[in-house]
């Protein structure tokens, strides 16, 4: 289908998809800036299981690796690489259409694949912290006492507060709020 086209035409496409796989060339790099910045920004909580940090991990360098490639693939469709001892034809510009649409290609479905990886890898910090989250609370009572600490099972009718000095229990009719908070 490629011998189809007329050779003006063909250094037309040719010049087209070099020109576009500079501008995607652009975009790719702003991706690979995306993955590093996940990359540093990623905070490691040890309440995640280990597991799950080696595997985000694991992640984000093939994310890097999938960008890099990408990255040079598009490059090399941008600005191809030529050899001196071989002499510009026809059937040359035919195969530098091929194969750069080919990199151009490639090269963008790896870009992508290694956005999709990072995102997965950035999803898997979602693990919930059962230690913090929420499990503090601020009860104040109708008198105008109040005791931080966390929840504890009680009896029917009354709150039982584990605080750091000692558990409390307060009547529920005695009771003005109780809000959750992040440290007492």
């Amino acid at each position: 289908m490629q011998d189809d086209i007329a050779p003006g035409a063909r250094d037309d496409r040719l010049t087209e998809v070099r020109s576009s796989a500079k501008g995607w060339h652009g975009i790719q790099l702003a991706a690979l800036g995306f993955i590093g910045l996940c990359g540093v920004l990623q905070t490691g909580d040890a309440s995640e299981p280990k597991l799950l940090q080696w595997l985000a991990g694991i992640l984000v360098l093939v994310a890097f690796v999938l960008a890099c490639t990408g990255i040079y693939l598009v490059g090399r469709a941008a600005w191809p690489l030529y050899d001196p001892e071989r002499e510009p034809g026809k059937a040359d510009d035919s195969e530098a259409l091929t194969l750069a649409s080919s990199q151009l290609r490639r090269g963008l479905a790896m870009t992508f694949a290694s956005i999709a990886v990072v995102a997965l890898a950035t999803a898997t910090s979602w693990w919930p912290n059962t230690e913090t989250a929420g499990s503090q609370v601020q009860v104040r009572a109708t008198d105008g006492q109040s005791w931080c600490g966390r929840l504890a099972d009680a009896q029917q009718g009354s709150l039982r507060i584990e605080t750091a000095s000692e558990p409390v229990v307060v009547s529920l009719d005695r009771l003005s709020s109780v809000a959750p908070v992040d440290g007492c």
